[in-house]
C-alpha cells in the first residue's frame, strides 16, 4: 500500500508575509521508500489569509532516492491571520500540513 507521510514542516507559525520553512514528505510503498515519484502540493486557504506558493498552487516535486520530496518555491504567508492546509497527493496517497498566519 502506498503512503504519503510529513517529515518537516508541520505546524509552522510566521508573520505575515513570511516565508514558512520548505514542506517535506516522504512516500512509500509498503513500507519501503520510492524515489522518482511526484508530489504535488495544494493550498488550501479557506479563511482568506492570502497565503500562496511564489507563483500559485500547486507545487510539483519529484521525490528522492530516499523517498523523501521537499517543495523548492517559497510558501509566503498572507496579509490576514489564520490557519491554512496544503494538501498533498501522490499516486492517490496524501497527507496535509497545517500551518498558521499570525
Amino acid at each position: 500500500m502506498d503512503a504519503l507521510t510529513v517529515v518537516t514542516g508541520d505546524g509552522q507559525r510566521v508573520e505575515r508575509g513570511a516565508e514558512f520553512a520548505p514542506l517535506a514528505v516522504m512516500f512509500d510503498a509498503d513500507g519501503e521508500p520510492v524515489g522518482g515519484r511526484m508530489v504535488s502540493f495544494f493550498v488550501d486557504d479557506p479563511e482568506g489569509t492570502g497565503t500562496d506558493f511564489r507563483g500559485g498552487s500547486p507545487v510539483r516535486v519529484t521525490t528522492a532516492s530516499d523517498g523523501t520530496g521537499s517543495t523548492d518555491v517559497p510558501l509566503v504567508a498572507g496579509d490576514a491571520p489564520g490557519t491554512v492546509r496544503v494538501k498533498t497527493i501522490a499516486e492517490g496517497a496524501n497527507t496535509s500540513f497545517f500551518l498558521e498566519v499570525v
